[in-house]
């Protein structure tokens, strides 16, 4: 397993320069070209317990999200969100959760039951042109995010470009 997953859309010239001092255990998931989107068939709950049916290259995307320690996002952000490539291969991780729910009574929110006991980490590293109200929506977006995944921790960053992400290297 994975220990870190991260999830880019990044051009190749970038991809290769903030990737290539990763730890060797690391999963990276490339989501361009863009997978197929979620069928809404539930099968990754149901027929095939965190697994998406759909057979693509984001099956193994499922696999590495079980157990891994950080995921990471890159992303062009799009008005205040992840990029359409990335929104899919996130959506496409739902089975990572169980289809039941539980309350939770903190937030007064409901929400699925973990599938896995581990906690990760969550990053999302965000680059491009976003307005302040952009940026306040990515940054609620994400600690929702964080919050359905049952990260430990959650954090967002701006960049102006994709040229201006410092290398990840290990660094979470």
């Amino acid at each position: 397993m994975a220990d870190t997953v991260i999830i880019h859309d990044l051009p190749p010239k970038e991809a290769s320069r903030l990737l290539s001092a990763l730890p060797a255990d690391s999963f990276v998931f490339n989501a361009l070209p863009a997978v197929n989107h979620c069928m809404g068939c539930f099968d990754c709950w149901t027929k095939t317990p965190g697994l998406c049916v759909i057979r693509d290259r984001h099956q193994e995307l499922a696999h590495a999200l079980a157990g891994c320690g950080a995921l990471i996002i890159l992303s062009r952000c799009v008005y205040g969100g992840l990029s359409p490539a990335v929104k899919v291969a996130m959506d496409r991780s739902i089975g990572y959760m169980l289809p039941y729910f539980y309350l939770d009574r903190k937030r007064d929110e409901l929400h699925h039951q973990p599938r896995y006991k581990e906690r990760m980490v969550l990053r999302w590293h965000l680059y491009g042109d976003a307005t302040r109200e952009e940026r306040r929506t990515a940054e609620a977006l994400a600690a929702a995010n964080g919050v359905n995944l049952l990260a430990k921790e959650c954090r967002v960053s701006f960049y102006p470009a994709a040229g201006d992400i410092p290398p990840l290297g290990g660094a979470v």
